[in-house]
């Protein structure tokens, strides 16, 4: 699994310039937060190499999303940083437990709703089985990740960081790649075609960078709501139980073709109807987004806004609906 990358290693030409005697609040969150996503990426795999549970692979999932991103903002700041090939490596691991996930959300569901009926059956036992087979094999190909090679990267990154933003303006530029990456999700927004749910989907997945570049943001932002954290969760959680039913409606038309002596025609109504009920749900609620972010640079951020100025408990209020 790690051939591929062994010669991959991301080599960077550092500065030779002596380190600042401080650096900016700005250009401390850069280097504070690769540390500590760092950190906590490894801290997530040594456990989940020691204990291959449902629980682990998800943090695992999480930490490597957020090591990502701390990525994705730090090369956005700046541009001469030769990140490619590490966050390569971590898409990588990180596709190679989707499928793991996928059937474990399955069969959630199908005991959830199904559990006594004849239909989901041959559904169930096909699901558990590959279950089984992908705990084996993910859990293996997991066991072999070799972090040390990405801490040195790391490492070269961060003293990359220490040594070039030196002056000042660090912090209008991270606010910047914030609003490029809103810009995005407002388009896709826009393009939102409830015929197509692939449309959903890409909304979903520029969302994501969103939310976890507002995680890495959160410090200069000025006043965010205390609760805004949970509820650009939430939002985010509408758009994937979308998406697991239209995965979960891909798997059930393949398994019919693989299957024509099954009749799960009766599992795939009520998951049609679920997909359904949930984008009616998350189109019911989708202008949520004006909520979290300034549409432009040039305005005040929603929750700033001298016309919409709410007292914490409201605000709490709100963000709770």
């Amino acid at each position: 699994m790690m051939d591929q990358f062994s010669s991959e290693t991301v080599v960077l030409t550092v500065p030779e310039q002596p380190l600042p005697v401080a650096l900016s609040p700005a250009a401390c969150l850069l280097r504070d937060g690769l540390i500590q996503r760092w950190d906590k990426y490894n801290i997530r795999l040594q456990r989940c190499q020691l204990e291959f549970t449902e629980e682990n692979v998800h943090d695992l999932r999480v930490s490597m999303r957020r090591l990502m991103a701390i990525l994705v903002l730090s090369r956005a700041v700046l541009p001469m940083l030769k990140t490619k090939n590490l966050r390569q490596e971590l898409k990588f691991h990180l596709d190679s437990l989707d499928g793991l996930r996928d059937a474990q959300v399955m069969l959630l569901f199908l005991r959830k709703y199904f559990h006594s009926n004849p239909a989901a059956a041959p559904l169930i036992a096909f699901l558990s089985m590959q279950e089984t087979h992908l705990i084996r094999q993910v859990g293996y190909d997991v066991s072999l990740i070799n972090s040390e090679r990405m801490a040195e990267t790391v490492n070269t990154l961060r003293a990359f960081i220490e040594q070039s933003l030196t002056g000042t303006g660090v912090k209008g530029q991270i606010l910047a790649v914030v609003d490029e990456a809103f810009a995005v999700v407002q388009w896709r927004r826009v393009n939102i075609n409830p015929d197509d749910l692939s449309t959903v989907h890409a909304m979903r997945i520029a969302y994501k960078k969103f939310r976890y570049m507002i995680e890495i943001a959160g410090p200069l932002i000025p006043a965010m709501p205390t609760t805004r954290a949970r509820t650009l969760q939430r939002y985010q959680a509408m758009m994937g139980d979308i998406q697991d039913m239209v995965v979960f409606l891909q798997f059930i038309d393949q398994f019919a073709i693989d299957n024509p002596q099954f009749n799960i025609t009766p599992v795939r109504v009520f998951i049609s109807e679920k997909c359904n009920e949930r984008m009616e749900y998350f189109l019911a609620r989708i202008n949520r987004l004006d909520r979290f972010w300034r549409k432009t640079p040039a305005v005040r951020f929603p929750w700033r806004s001298a016309s919409t100025e709410k007292s914490p408990r409201q605000i709490m209020e709100i963000e709770s609906e």
